[in-house]
């Protein structure tokens, strides 16, 4: 066993079959009864690599949880099941304190008289898990609108919170990202219990134009928001169609930026499972905001390795027909191996560039993308090259294309024999 507070300490990658091994536990369509003969009937030859998977993958928890009620967790080795109790129980503490930041931000949200909504995290975790320990959280995010999210943040500062060093300082759909760090640091244990938690406060729910593609913002969301008990309290959160919509392009983000995890699958996956859901406008608020491509992509990989319901048959012609024949055949092909073997530490260069080329549904796309690459967002400029205004990133674009014609031009030396 790892010592403790340490990472499981392996960067060896599991056979694919055995990664199915973890995912085919959690398959809507298994019977826990059947899981000690699946078990049983795949050998696993690396332990430590599965389950430093399953740890990056934010499932360890979840698998603990569900294993012991199938009654293999006691056949498992020792070590294996030490790992698995240990995460278990850590995350059951970690989301002890993550509600009571979610119930202390509500307040601090009100006393700003900044009314946002809450975002995935916690209202998924009350919703979509049996306990709240088999559920990993990082963040907490939260949708306002312009002006009270400026408040909120505010709010945020006067309270002692601060910002997250270089995190996404480029990113325009949040304010800068803050958390109580208080001179915490992270030795690689991903269940870390006092790991502290950021605090996005959202403007928009994704990038406008991101990567270059033609991405809108989603009509109007707090029309059609809902108010829910969360953590106890009755709080605003995505009408249920917004609420697949974001997910769903959550999970198809960071599937093209490299950096998914299993479990943001497996939330689209129950979700699906457990809600009514108006197709119709589901439909007609991607095609508004220009993803329906994405919707489709996340919905393809949930039923595939989650077994997560397909849309009724004219929802599913639709998306589909928004999703470009080279990206659907992407998704059918390799789509599912990619997600299993996926490692946001090990991203594989020019992948994203390959998959948003997949995605893009005209020339203008992709000349849009080959412009996102020369010439990324000036917020970008300014957090790379540390400058206190747009203006004078903009003047510094000559040097970041120099900069990646050189970085581009060693790359082709390196590769020569």
């Amino acid at each position: 066993m790892p010592a403790a507070g340490a990472a499981w300490g392996t960067t060896d990658m599991p056979a694919l079959n055995e990664v199915r091994l973890l995912t085919d536990s959690l398959r809507l369509d298994v019977q826990p009864e059947t899981l000690p003969a699946r078990l049983a009937a795949q050998p696993v030859t690396d332990w430590s690599a599965l389950l430093t998977h399953a740890d990056r993958h934010s499932l360890t928890p979840l698998l603990c949880a569900t294993w012991q009620a199938a009654g293999v967790l006691a056949a498992l080795p020792e070590s294996v099941r030490a790992h698995l109790l240990r995460a278990h129980a850590d995350n059951a503490r970690r989301n002890s304190f993550i509600r009571a930041e979610v119930l202390e931000l509500h307040a601090l949200w009100q006393s700003a008289q900044a009314h946002g909504l809450v975002l995935k995290g916690w209202p998924l975790v009350e919703r979509l898990y049996a306990d709240p320990a088999e559920r990993v959280l990082y963040d907490h995010d939260w949708l306002m609108a312009p002006a009270e999210a400026e408040a909120a943040h505010r709010a945020l500062l006067e309270a002692g919170f601060r910002p997250l060093p270089g995190k996404d300082a480029w990113v325009e759909k949040h304010l800068p990202p803050v958390w109580r760090n208080d001179g915490y640091r992270w030795d690689g244990y991903l269940f870390d219990p006092l790991y502290p938690r950021p605090v996005e406060v959202h403007t928009d729910l994704w990038e406008a134009g991101w990567r270059g593609l033609a991405v809108r913002a989603l009509p109007d969301p707090w029309a059609r928001a809902q108010t829910r008990i969360v953590a106890g309290q009755p709080m605003r959160v995505l009408g249920d169609e917004d609420t697949l919509i974001h997910l769903a392009l959550h999970f198809a983000g960071h599937l093209v930026e490299r950096e998914a995890r299993l479990n943001q699958l497996l939330d689209l996956a129950r979700f699906l499972a457990r809600t009514e859901l108006d197709w119709d406008l589901i439909v007609r608020l991607a095609a508004a905001a220009n993803v329906g491509r994405f919707v489709y992509a996340s919905l393809d990989l949930a039923r595939a390795i989650f077994a997560a319901p397909s849309p009724p048959a004219a929802a599913q012609a639709h998306l589909a027909a928004a999703t470009p024949a080279p990206f659907r055949a992407w998704l059918t092909e390799h789509g599912p191996a990619d997600v299993l073997a996926n490692d946001y530490r090990r991203r594989g260069r020019g992948q994203d560039y390959r998959l948003t080329f997949l995605a893009a549904r005209s020339w203008r796309e992709r000349f849009g993308i080959v412009r996102f690459a020369a010439l990324p967002p000036l917020g970008q400029l300014q957090a790379k090259y540390r400058v206190r205004h747009r203006w004078q990133a903009a003047l510094l674009y000559p040097v970041h294309i120099a900069e990646r014609a050189l970085a581009y031009s060693r790359a082709l030396t390196a590769r020569r024999p």
